[in-house]
């Protein structure tokens, strides 16, 4: 068996390359964000180091077969259940999102696989492949997809007590600023209101996202408001 503070070690990069993955992640604010890749990278660390050296004791023994890639080969087959999770569809569009931070969960559950091998160079050449794909790559598909010249945001309003009448102003003004409404909900705080629009628009329109900011900050029912891209 190998010492202690090897193992230490491969799981302390093992984090550290989640981390490095969850923040991107995070910052796109998807489902799957720091923790959640910190953890999936830790775990499959540690199962991979398990499968290697947890059954050690047993060998030599009668009737007894040890195979290190048997515990490996199921945590690649139950992490699907974990990055399916982060998939859903989008009726309104008729798209299915999340695809992106599935694949992500399905390559830190390797790289933690990696480090538990002790193959930390290749984990950390990974690592940085996964950031220039989900990073760099992202720019590309802006100039080259024709599906990435419609933008996705989540607008929340936090207001009194609402009418019918602020509400149709609201509706009006996205409709002049050509803003397409694919979900909305209010819900009740005590005595506020919290009020969720799901809207797109054609990246082309992009000035329509600066204009609707100015109204909503004109708007004296509205007492503060977030507006949050929706990314894969």
């Amino acid at each position: 068996m190998i010492p202690l503070s090897t193992m230490l070690l491969r799981l302390g990069l093992a984090l550290l390359f989640g981390v490095a993955i969850g923040i991107e992640r995070e910052f796109r604010a998807q489902p799957a964000g720091m923790r959640t890749m910190a953890l999936i990278s830790l775990g499959t660390c540690l199962f991979m180091l398990l499968s290697q050296y947890g059954f050690e004791d047993l060998q030599g023994l009668p009737h007894i077969q040890i195979d290190p890639s048997r515990v490996a080969s199921y945590v690649v087959a139950g992490i699907g259940f974990l990055g399916g999770g982060s998939i859903f569809l989008n009726q309104a569009k008729d798209r299915v999102r999340g695809l992106t931070t599935a694949a992500t969960v399905w390559v830190v559950a390797a790289i933690g696989l990696a480090c538990g091998a002790g193959m930390l160079l290749l984990a950390l050449i990974t690592t940085g492949l996964v950031l220039l794909v989900l990073v760099g790559l992202r720019f590309g598909e802006r100039l080259f997809s024709p599906r990435k010249t419609v933008e996705d945001y989540m607008l929340t309003l936090e207001t009194g007590p609402t009418t019918d009448e602020f509400l149709q102003n609201l509706y009006a003004s996205f409709e002049k600023l050509h803003l397409r409404i694919i979900s909305n909900g209010i819900h009740k705080k005590r005595a506020k209101e919290l009020i969720t629009f799901s809207i797109t628009f054609k990246r082309r329109e992009e000035k329509s996202l600066h204009q609707l900011v100015s109204i909503l900050n004109d708007t004296p029912e509205i007492q503060s408001f977030s507006l949050q891209e929706l990314d894969e």
